[in-house]
């Protein structure tokens, strides 16, 4: 941690979904990517050039369908009525929970502390992690980009969840692979943590739960 961190302090920790609770980024790749074109057979860099050159930017915030973008490439692009298909795939490839992090959320809950998700999915992958992988379940609220028509690391984004849990910024924590999620969050008051891939003991030690001999 790079700012001054009061863990007595924290009422609810916000943890980001991807890369954090959810284990599917490996040095910035993405789990359903990896072998896409081998099991689909069909372009990588034609999906990817397509939808993440603003297409899913725009998804992500409400301002765009997702399925109906997929299925826009896949009508151009020699693989009609596959979208479905394609939208499964991503979905279940990157469905990759970090049972490590999730280890933490009973601990911290016996201290009283309580769990959201915040994450910058659109409606439709936030629908399968709150249902399918049954996050819904695991977290007291989820406040997804999709949803609120906004997305991290924009101000709007950490005032909304301040205004629907009724919480001071300086008792929440943002638990986020993105250094400029981060950032943004510690600008708007909140604490928060920059998770790294490996940083789970650091994570623990932050948060007071490193483990004695």
């Amino acid at each position: 941690m790079t700012s001054p961190f009061d863990p007595a302090a924290v009422q609810v920790i916000a943890w980001d979904f991807d890369g954090v609770l959810n284990s599917n980024i490996e040095q910035g790749v993405f789990a359903w990517s990896r072998n896409f074109e081998q099991d689909l057979g069909l372009s990588l860099h034609s999906f990817s050039s397509y939808l993440f050159a603003g297409r899913f930017q725009k998804a992500m915030v409400g301002q765009a369908c997702l399925v109906e973008l997929v299925t826009e490439w896949a009508e151009a692009n020699a693989a009609a009525g596959r979208a479905a298909e394609i939208l499964d795939y991503w979905f279940e490839r990157d469905a990759l929970p970090d049972h490590r992090t999730l280890a933490l959320f009973e601990p911290l809950k016996a201290r009283g502390v309580r769990h959201v998700m915040a994450t910058n999915n659109e409606i439709h992958r936030t629908s399968y992690i709150e249902t399918t992988m049954g996050f819904g379940e695991r977290v007291e609220r989820i406040f997804a980009a999709g949803r609120m028509g906004i997305a991290k690391p924009d101000t709007d984004y950490f005032a909304h969840i301040e205004m629907e849990l009724e919480i001071a910024p300086e008792s929440l924590l943002l638990v986020d692979d993105m250094e400029e999620n981060v950032a943004a969050a510690r600008r708007r008051g909140w604490q928060a943590f920059h998770f790294t891939e490996g940083a789970y003991d650091l994570l623990e030690q932050t948060l007071g739960l490193q483990k004695t001999s």
